[in-house]
């Protein structure tokens, strides 16, 4: 049991640094194109309107992946609740029961979600 808290935590912590270095990485990309454009307009360039066209936009959410992300967790669930019945001891079973319920309810959610969307059309 032990062995498992040292790989948990050692998990955590990795994801923990590869998100912070995305972030910092995003930060420093938006950074630089600051300072470029700065600099352009500053020396007044005719690149500005050139440099300011070539900027991509932040992509924003628009939910179309719900869907998608929906069925994964309720697979997942699925899969939990399978292997508790592989296992065949009662305490696995309502364990792993329990556990699958949060993923099932979830990708539930997103399915209902998605579908209440489209019922109120491309406005709502």
């Amino acid at each position: 049991m032990k062995d498992l808290d040292v790989v948990l935590v050692v998990a955590a912590i990795t994801i923990g640094l590869v998100l912070a270095m995305i972030q910092i990485t995003r930060l420093w990309r938006t950074s630089m194109q600051q300072k470029t454009i700065r600099e352009a307009l500053s020396r007044d360039s005719s690149v500005v309107s050139e440099l300011l066209a070539a900027i991509e936009p932040e992509p924003r959410a628009t939910g179309a992946n719900d869907d998608r992300t929906a069925m994964v967790l309720i697979a997942l669930g699925l899969a939990l609740i399978g292997f508790a019945l592989i296992q065949g001891d009662f305490d696995d079973i309502r364990d792993m029961g329990g556990a699958a319920l949060f993923p099932i309810f979830v990708g539930i959610a997103l399915l209902l979600r998605r579908y209440l969307a489209g019922k109120r059309g491309p406005q709502g």
